[in-house]
């Protein structure tokens, strides 16, 4: 018993996880490496019926529920509620229960007419918490029977979707999605934090994972299947969060990785390579698993509560910071807002479901790959599925054209000038489909053997393609943009509409560099 007569909080607190929590004094240090600050500060609570009571709740989440539960109490309590106490002077003696419920009113007022009532859940728990268990301090069971009555609508899920926010919701499928691919394809700088950059990007497009799924991995969860065979075959195991276990690293799902996305994660391997992650502490020296992406200044959370497994992982907010400081250093400017790109996890995770459910995939199998265990979060996907694929003219397609820069070969004048020129068998037609008399010679094709593709669309993606300068790119174009809809239309499929903006765009920044060389002629 303390001075007041209440139960002494114990000295350190075990929780669900495992980990040990240092309750002696008025900061608790969480083990719960995802986030920069996880410190919990009891003096910024005055009262100390009050402080004693969400030191109680808190404990009990921790050791019931999870790190992240008592965390999250305690912050929610205190934004929420707490921090409104002075103005309502709650003091220790007769007027304290009506003084509490008056602050609780107060909020649940302010947060209905701000259509954030989800945001009181965690307090009113709280509340409800210590009527039960301490009535005698000043907490209404009556009241907290009220309470437990309410209807608290849970928190807005799918609204940026839903709304198409150009900062907030999926990135543009055609003018967004394709500028970020690009210049992650085209990054070929070997520094530490660009290739993290680069990594981080690659998982989150393919994968749409939470960035804490990203800060839990570490190298071992990268496996080459097939090491002696010439096609390779790798899968990343991916932490779990959420699902209830001890820990992240507790369960994982296996998701095959693409060549092109694994030879990043190998690149940032070997240069990880020349870092130590064994951790010095109390004169013994202590072996840590390499994370994938490794915090070399430490991981202070971790650091703070002695967990040091994760004492070299990065936060969710360094993930975040990875995609940023990516666009920022290509200076990747959204041919939308006309402003640099706005990416975090959450926006690619968006752009990966809207896409797959607008290429006609299930909501079971959606719910497995953004790792759901059921179908209901899954549905403003495909709500938003029609819209994916959107009207694009001659204007957008030529500013397009400017960002994304998918014409690769070169402008010739003549077949003098051109790879296989001589060849007539190289010399390349475009035929418009709704009108098979309507031909128009647009260039050379400079592959020696025979290609695979499927020209003429192909050809505007291929570095090979050395199309004419003075020939009808413009009206190539304007076929391109007249049977887009009707392409889409006949074979009912969003993707190929995202494929053919592709060669539009291709298309129109061949139409701007023939002007271009015209005008400087």
């Amino acid at each position: 018993m303390d001075d007041h007569g209440w139960l002494d909080t114990p000295q350190s607190i075990i929780t669900r996880e495992g980990k040990e929590v240092d309750s002696s004094s008025e900061r608790w240090h969480l083990p719960y490496s995802i986030w920069k600050s996880t410190s919990l500060d009891f003096n910024k609570i005055i009262n100390l019926k009050i402080r004693w009571s969400v030191k109680s709740y808190v404990r009990d989440r921790l050791e019931r529920s999870s790190v992240h539960a008592g965390y999250s109490v305690f912050q929610h309590v205190y934004t929420e509620f707490l921090r409104y106490a002075a103005d309502f002077d709650i003091q220790h003696g007769k007027q304290f229960k009506e003084q509490l419920i008056s602050l609780i009113e107060s909020r649940i007022s302010v947060t209905r007419k701000e259509h954030r009532l989800w945001a009181l859940y965690r307090p009113i728990q709280w509340y409800i918490y210590c009527a039960e268990n301490y009535p005698e301090l000043g907490f209404c069971p009556a009241y907290a029977m009220e309470l437990e009555g309410m209807s608290i609508p849970g928190n807005p899920k799918g609204e940026a979707v839903r709304m198409e926010d150009p900062d907030k919701g999926p990135l543009h499928h055609s003018l967004e999605l394709p500028l970020l691919i690009a210049a992650m394809k085209n990054d070929t700088s070997k520094e530490l934090k660009h290739l993290q950059e680069k990594v981080a990007v690659a998982l989150s497009i393919a994968f749409g994972r939470n960035p804490a799924n990203l800060t839990y991995l570490r190298e071992e969860d990268f496996i080459d299947l097939t090491p002696e065979a010439e096609e390779r075959c790798y899968i990343l195991k991916i932490p779990r969060i959420k699902k209830k276990q001890l820990s992240p690293r507790d369960d994982f799902l296996d998701e095959y990785l693409a060549p092109l996305y694994a030879n990043y994660i190998i690149e940032l391997i070997d240069k990880n390579a020349a870092i130590n992650t064994e951790l010095q502490f109390n004169n013994r020296v202590i072996p840590n698993p390499k994370p994938l992406f490794i915090n070399q200044n430490g991981n202070r959370a971790a650091l703070l509560s002695s967990d040091f497994e994760n004492a070299y992982n990065v936060t969710s907010a360094d993930i975040t910071g990875l995609l940023k400081s990516f666009v920022a250093r290509h200076n990747l400017i959204s041919p939308v807002t006309k402003s640099l790109l706005q990416v975090n996890t959450r926006r690619l995770r968006y752009t990966l479901a809207t896409g797959l459910a607008a290429e006609g995939i299930s909501k079971k199998e959606l719910a497995r790959i953004l790792d759901h265990t059921d179908t209901q979060h899954v549905l403003v996907y495909f709500e938003m599925a029609g819209k994916v694929v959107e009207h694009l003219d001659k204007a957008a397609a030529k500013g397009l054209s400017r960002y994304l820069q998918f014409f690769k070969g070169k402008v010739i004048d003549s077949d003098d000038e051109a790879v296989n020129g001589e060849r007539a068998d190289k010399h390349i037609s475009y035929i418009d489909e709704e009108n098979p008399t309507d031909q128009e010679n647009i260039g050379v094709c400079g592959e020696s053997s025979i290609c695979h593709l499927d020209p003429p669309y192909s050809c505007y993606l291929c570095p090979k393609f050395q199309p004419y300068r003075h020939a009808g790119h413009e009206h190539v174009l304007e076929c391109l943009l007249q049977n887009r809809e009707k392409r889409l239309e006949k074979y009912e499929n969003a993707r190929l509409g995202i494929q053919l903006d592709e060669v539009i765009a291709a298309v129109a920044q061949v139409t701007e560099l023939c002007a271009e060389g015209n005008n400087n002629g």
